[in-house]
């Protein structure tokens, strides 16, 4: 079931379709436009030199979709690539959320509406039930996206995050749904 989720689309704007091999030159472009900011609240930014990096996180995020460990989507915003959003990890009927927004598409409501598509639709094939979303204290935005969405805060979790130099506290919260069917 989980093969039929490689594409996801809200009219009339928004689509989410995993990475391709032909993504990895204009990903690596973007992840390198964006690196200086993204870097403040992801850990994974400065690994990222050289389009083969990109190419090979796509392989093994399309070989851990097909086994169903994860499922990271690119975010495209009429048709133009505006950032990712993934499960990081998919155990049992459990999702952990991550995405990121170029700085341009970022206070449109974007990244919630990804995010919601992604709950949505993996609820909707019955094949999670449960959402989790953890959020560094101080990335105001992820924490205000997660209490948006109806996520209900679970637990602080104490120096939980590494971000360059510092490390972080994280909120953890959860969301539970069940399949309108």
């Amino acid at each position: 079931m989980l093969h039929t989720l490689h594409r996801l689309h809200r009219p009339p704007h928004l689509t989410l379709a995993l990475q391709e091999e032909r993504d990895a030159p204009a990903l690596f472009s973007l992840i390198q436009q964006e690196k200086a900011r993204l870097r403040h609240t992801l850990a994974w930014p400065d690994s990222v030199q050289h389009v083969e990096d990109t190419l090979t996180t796509i392989r093994k995020n399309r070989a851990d979709f097909f086994a169903g460990r994860s499922a990271v989507y690119l975010i495209r915003w009429q048709g133009e690539m505006a950032g990712m959003a993934s499960f990081n990890s998919l155990n049992a009927s459990q999702g952990e959320i991550g995405y990121w927004m170029a700085e341009r598409f970022q206070g449109q409501g974007i990244a919630s509406q990804a995010i919601q598509l992604l709950i949505d639709s993996f609820t909707d094939a019955a094949i999670l039930d449960t959402f989790i979303i953890k959020a560094a204290t101080v990335n105001t935005r992820s924490n205000a996206l997660a209490q948006r969405l109806g996520f209900v805060f679970v637990e602080r979790l104490l120096a939980a995050e590494k971000i360059g130099d510092s490390v972080y506290d994280q909120n953890r919260y959860r969301l539970q749904r069940t399949a309108s069917r």
